[in-house]
């Protein structure tokens, strides 16, 4: 700590000096401030805010206890400790009066001079403690304070409770879903293992807690959707335990997309599988054939071998509509803002302008639509001047923007 301020009061400079000279010469170091009236004390009070006032009691303009109670309404000079003294006003009735108005202390006079240099060394220790009090409540208070708004921050619910389960502290996000719940955790000892159902299985997952001393996570369902539970236990080292800090993080769309690719899989994994069996089927089939031909005449084989080529043939409308599903489902919208800009295509322009948005070659487009290279040069041509294109206009570049 640096030096001590002191401002001292008296309306009697004979008193004045004494107490001056008390200080001076003891063996502290302070800084003295002097006033001989109230007015004058409390604009110096407010201006150097000294760590100790001593005042007199009865001074002219402004007395001891009107200071002391303007010193107390000014939130700068409200906590300075102030020492009432008089010769006068010396009954209890007064000394209450004095410490109702918030003197911490009383000296009589004459001063005695020993007697006030215990009364100030007593009270700046008291003001120093108060002080450190007061910075210490001011840290924790500020902790308190980002504690708060770091809980607050939180993206999912957070609850804090004893060992015994009893909730000691939540965030807005937790009591939203306790009222989704039908749960009031207002009130005072609200158990944590009522909040949920299968309070058996969370006063387990706790005990292994304590027992591994850290963290873990478990999965609950509440009502249709599902939560992973990650706790964590705070340990106070005086203590040795504070409680259990557990945070809950809605998992339920994770767990419907990956439903929704569980069962996207299984689709495509069932579609090969059929696909598979009749190309198994059709290669049966085309070996027993083909093994029939050879003691046929020359007509018969012609015959049958025309039959066989008629079962092998593809039903392209098939595959087309199975393209067609799949590729709405990458391009949602392709279709839609393709008919309102071009609305006059046909089913088969329509078809072109899936391929080529999937920047297919015109072989690669020959090959699935089983046609000639030519014919899709051709249909491409017919379809720039359907879409009006010029020369210099690159129908992929449009397509892929659509």
């Amino acid at each position: 700590m640096g030096k001590h301020r002191i401002l001292i009061i008296d309306d009697e400079s004979d008193t004045l000096a004494i107490i001056r000279d008390t200080i001076l010469t003891s063996d502290e170091n302070y800084i003295l401030y002097q006033a001989l009236n109230g007015k004058v004390a409390l604009r110096i009070a407010k201006k150097e805010l000294p760590d100790l006032i001593i005042t007199d009691w009865e001074m002219p303009g402004m007395d001891g206890i009107e200071l002391i109670k303007a010193l107390k309404n000014d939130a700068q000079t409200s906590e300075i400790p102030v020492i009432m003294s008089t010769g006068v006003m010396t009954s209890s009735e007064n000394l209450y009066t004095a410490l109702q108005a918030g003197a911490v202390d009383y000296i009589r006079k004459p001063i005695d001079r020993i007697e006030l240099t215990a009364r100030i060394k007593s009270m700046l220790k008291l003001a120093d403690s108060k002080k450190e009090l007061q910075q210490k409540y001011r840290l924790v208070a500020r902790k308190n304070n980002f504690i708060s708004t770091l809980i607050e921050s939180l993206p999912q619910p957070m609850v804090f409770y004893r060992k015994d389960g009893i909730i000691e502290g939540y965030n807005f996000l937790f009591q939203e879903l306790m009222v989704s719940q039908g749960i009031n955790i207002n009130t005072y000892q609200t158990s944590v293992y009522s909040c949920f159902p299968g309070s058996k299985e969370h006063e387990q997952k706790d005990r292994e807690l304590f027992n591994l001393s850290k963290n873990i996570l478990y999965e609950v369902q509440l009502d249709e959707k599902f939560y992973v539970f990650s706790k964590n236990i705070y340990i106070n080292p005086d203590s040795g335990f504070d409680g259990v800090l557990c945070i809950l993080t809605d998992i339920t769309p994770i767990k419907e997309a990956h439903k929704y690719i569980l069962e996207t899989k299984k689709r495509e994994i069932t579609s090969y599988a059929m696909r598979l069996l009749n190309f198994s089927k059709m290669k049966d089939s085309l070996v027993g054939n083909l093994k029939g031909i050879l003691d046929l005449s020359e007509n018969e084989k012609n015959a049958q071998i025309t039959q066989i080529m008629g079962s092998l043939n593809i039903d392209s409308k098939q595959i087309w509509n199975e393209f067609e599903t799949q590729f709405s489902t990458v391009f949602e919208d392709f279709y839609t803002n393709l008919d309102k800009i071009y609305p006059d295509l046909s089913a088969k322009e329509r078809k072109l302008c899936a391929f080529l948005k999937l920047n297919f070659s015109t072989k690669e487009i020959a090959t699935l639509t089983f046609q000639n290279p030519k014919s899709i040069d051709m249909a491409r041509y017919r379809l720039r001047k359907k879409m009006q294109l010029d020369t210099g206009d690159n129908i992929l570049d449009i397509l892929k923007s659509i």
